[in-house]
């Protein structure tokens, strides 16, 4: 199915990246608990196939067959999915707001505030522990996710990765 979309378009994006599951605790897997939790709903109410679930049972959007419609930020129970403009790839992927998230999640954000120092725009904000990116300021320069030593912030061009 080809849709035509509008100017400026819009794309849904999951704020989570599944780190949380990517190790296993002697119990099983230590989950966020603002994290994607993989029920599928917004499988379900995507009428466009452009959402799936990655390795780690975490939603994945597939950004070409995405139009914005919101279906699956409505039904999303985390609220992890977010509409962000097409053209701005600057995204973090962590909606964790614990201050101690990286006793159970090795890819959170830590709430360092280096992204927001290095960012010439003034388009970051570290809050509740986690980083924002204010897309109306943003460059997509991609400063903030060069200077990110946990690789949440992304850039989903895939130009851009962060220091190892």
């Amino acid at each position: 199915m080809i849709v035509k979309k509008k100017f400026p378009s819009k794309v849904a994006c999951v704020h989570c990246n599944g780190g949380c599951r990517a190790h296993k605790s002697p119990e099983g897997y230590d989950l966020c608990k603002y994290g994607c939790t993989g029920c599928g709903n917004c499988i379900a109410a995507c009428r466009f196939d452009a959402i799936h679930l990655d390795s780690y049972g975490v939603a994945e959007v597939e950004e070409s067959k995405c139009v914005g419609c919101g279906a699956c930020y409505r039904s999303c129970p985390q609220r992890v999915i977010h509409l962000r403009l097409e053209d701005n790839p600057i995204v973090v992927l962590c909606s964790n707001k614990d201050a101690r998230s990286k006793d159970v999640c090795d890819a959170s954000c830590i709430g360092c505030g280096l992204c927001e120092k290095v960012c010439p725009a003034g388009a970051i904000k570290v809050s509740e522990n986690r980083a924002f990116i204010y897309a109306e300021k943003c460059l997509s320069c991609g400063a903030c996710a060069m200077a990110c030593p946990r690789g949440v912030i992304r850039d989903k061009r895939g130009i851009l990765t962060y220091r190892i």
